[in-house]
């Protein structure tokens, strides 16, 4: 496991943060359905958990006005590009758009913002770039001292959010790439109190996977996984203020 880390922790120099697709990829409509846009290979994209091994997944992307009838549909044969103009895939047939906006812009053409989604099977995500994936795999490590300069480096090439609530530190990951919103819901928190092991794991429609915990908590699609019993204020800290101040609006 510790040959694996280090690896991990030189992988993340290259692929930045984000689960990323890859290879050039055909997106479908359904689990084994028809290919309905494609975006190319290192994209970061949005996933759910998986089903039977296939991910739905979405995507923030903009594309010619032109091409989006009535804000729903976007056309097949569109170029996708990113926010910087940057060509990312195109339409194989007509996409719904999940979420949609006109920008209007001054001496330059309008562009159509949207959120757009589909499923890819398992083998199309690049390994080692879900958050969870790593997560699960640094909670495993033996050596305290490769777990902690893991979790560190993870947080930092990835962006997580740091805050400290008393004596607790919370890191944060938001769901990029789901919502257009400008205040994105959290998609996984690791608080730690001090160094060593985390002391607990909230997510967020996602699943971490851990041989041992002391306590769990739901509410919804967040969850909370302790790591130490926690005393009834440890657990309205993390419960309540933590994850309510990672929440999006």
């Amino acid at each position: 496991m510790r040959y694996f880390i280090t690896a991990l922790l030189s992988l993340f120099v290259v692929v930045g943060y984000g689960q990323l697709l890859e290879d050039d990829t055909k997106v479908l409509d359904k689990i084994q359905g028809e290919a309905i846009f494609s975006l190319n290979a290192e994209e970061a994209i949005f996933t759910y958990d998986p089903e039977d091994g296939w991910f739905k997944i979405r995507k923030e992307i903009y594309v010619d006005p032109a091409l989006v009838v009535d804000k729903k549909v976007i056309s097949s044969g569109a170029s996708l590009v990113n926010k910087e103009g940057l060509e990312i895939g195109k339409t194989l047939a007509e996409v719904k758009v999940k979420e949609g906006e006109l920008i209007t812009a001054y001496r330059s053409k309008d562009r159509f913002r949207a959120i757009i989604e589909g499923y890819v099977f398992k083998t199309k995500i690049k390994d080692d770039t879900r958050p969870e994936d790593i997560i699960t795999s640094l909670l495993a490590e033996k050596s305290r001292t490769v777990k902690e300069e893991g979790f560190k480096e993870f947080f930092l090439e990835y962006k997580f959010e740091e805050r400290k609530f008393d004596d607790l530190t919370a890191y944060a990951y938001r769901e990029l790439n789901k919502t257009l919103s400008e205040d994105n819901d959290f998609r996984v928190i690791v608080v730690f109190r001090g160094a060593g092991n985390p002391y607990a794991i909230i997510t967020n429609a996602q699943t971490v996977k851990v041989e041992k915990a002391k306590a769990t908590w739901e509410d919804g699609s967040y969850k909370v996984i302790y790591f130490y019993k926690p005393t009834a204020a440890q657990a309205e800290l993390i419960q309540d203020k933590i994850l309510f101040t990672f929440m999006g609006l």
